[in-house]
């Protein structure tokens, strides 16, 4: 018998799949057009022999650190559910020069970070890490700084600041993110691992409806 968690995840996962109209569907050479870039809600897609529904649409506009002026770059965040598992995980993606894409893994905290010494890490030190290209560790893998930006995160018209903070490991297999968020009036981090993703991995599968 199934417990609650897993009969209310059945429920989704069931109920999803009955959107799914035939009117919506991509033909297979019709499909070779179209990417993730793409995609928006209530869109089907498959990954890996996985079947993902895009739940959501965000995105982050970059800019200046103190997120008074645009850059023009942006990074779109798919919200999006595994029909397979059940799960809901991220798939993000920009243009810049080439399609990229990545997809989220694990949220983390903090308690699961160290610096390069050994020593806990909190929010009060990404500032020197970034200055000093230093390293994180998560479970004793390395993870080098690579980059910080600031961004205005817009889902719908509501817009709200965050500060991002980089790290990627060694053969550029995984990602940490640190993302700081202060449009509460308080500091609130997220920090989660990700993997890149072959853009051509992703068929799409139906469209959303109109």
């Amino acid at each position: 018998m199934l417990d609650a968690a897993a009969h209310k995840s059945f429920q989704e996962r069931f109920a999803t799949i009955r959107t799914l109209k035939k009117s919506c569907l991509v033909p297979p050479k019709d499909a070779l057009a179209l990417s993730i870039r793409d995609a928006g809600p209530h869109w089907f897609f498959d990954y890996m022999g996985s079947t993902f529904f895009v739940k959501d649409l965000a995105r982050y506009e970059e800019t200046s650190d103190d997120f008074k002026n645009k850059t023009g770059d942006s990074i779109y965040e798919l919200t999006c559910l595994n029909l397979d598992t059940g799960r809901t995980v991220n798939f993000e993606w920009e243009y810049d020069d080439a399609l990229e894409v990545a997809m989220t893994l694990d949220r983390l905290s903090f308690r699961d970070l160290t610096d390069d010494a050994g020593a806990p890490v909190d929010g009060d030190d990404l500032d020197q890490i970034a200055d000093d290209s230093d390293a994180i560790l998560l479970n004793n893998e390395k993870f080098w700084y690579e980059d910080d930006w600031a961004a205005l995160y817009y889902r719908g018209e509501k817009a709200e600041k965050v500060y991002m903070y980089e790290f990627e490991n060694e053969d550029h297999t995984r990602f940490i993110t640190i993302e700081e968020w202060s449009g509460s009036g308080r500091e609130e981090y997220r920090i989660y691992t990700s993997c890149p993703v072959e853009p051509d991995q992703i068929q799409i599968i139906a469209r959303g409806e109109s």
